[in-house]
């Protein structure tokens, strides 16, 4: 009987939480939300709730505490961390995930690594070409030969407009990795515009026809290989 008492309270519990929470009455959403992490201290989308209800009410000291919370009663954090993400972007507050991320980093240290990792991820999915060569470098300082690391910071180079690092840094790339298909199709791509704006740049298109092939020998394609036999295209002769 105890037990089937316990089980109903929490069902009304939840029902209010989920009610606050849907009509934005973010207080008394995470009180609610609370209350259930008294009964049930180790289910994750109740943290991720809770956080986004204290972040919503501007409630700057909760969700790192909610966090802690949930690592004492052994959460896994991703589940916490993937499930602010989905219901920020739910709120249409993609910004909360971030802040989240930053303060919980600013406020664990030995957590920094793993929060500049989410970073890292959030800022190349927004296409946030400063977020993506902070993040990337950091990342870089513990796996300077992280290809994935690595191609983050060249695309936040090209997105900054920062042309000569980021071939600087695919052409690292390929030296660590000479049969990487996406570095020599960005640089073919790459040296093919430059020739495309400038018709008399012959080691533009030189080097664009030395990257496309060596791509297209690995993965042919019918764009790449469309490029190549272009009929208003020069003929590449290696120097």
């Amino acid at each position: 009987m105890a037990s089937a008492a316990l089980a109903t309270d929490y069902a009304t519990l939840q029902v209010k939480a989920e009610r606050f929470y849907r009509y934005e009455e973010w207080a008394s959403a995470l009180a609610m939300y609370k209350l259930m992490l008294d009964r049930q201290p180790d289910v994750a989308d109740t943290y991720s709730h809770a956080i986004v209800a204290a972040s919503m009410d501007s409630l700057t000291d909760e969700p790192a505490l909610l966090l802690r919370q949930s690592m004492d009663s052994r959460v896994p954090l991703d589940s916490i961390y993937d499930g602010v993400r989905r219901l920020a972007f739910q709120q249409g507050n993609a910004l909360l995930y971030e802040r989240f991320l930053e303060d919980i980093g600013n406020r664990y240290s030995w957590m920094r690594r793993n929060i500049d990792g989410r970073l890292l991820a959030y800022y190349t999915w927004r296409r946030d070409a400063a977020g993506m060569v902070e993040y990337a470098g950091r990342m870089l300082e513990g796996m300077p030969g992280n290809i994935g690391f690595l191609t983050a910071l060249a695309d936040g180079y090209f997105g900054l407009g920062d042309n000569r690092r980021a071939v600087d840094t695919y052409n690292h790339i390929l030296a660590l990795d000479p049969e990487n298909y996406h570095a020599l199709l960005v640089l073919g791509n790459y040296y093919n515009n430059v020739s495309r704006e400038d018709r008399f740049n012959q080691e533009a298109r030189i080097l664009a026809d030395q990257y496309l092939t060596l791509a297209n020998t690995l993965h042919a394609t019918p764009y790449v290989t469309g490029i190549l036999a272009a009929p208003d295209r020069l003929t590449a002769v290696s120097p």
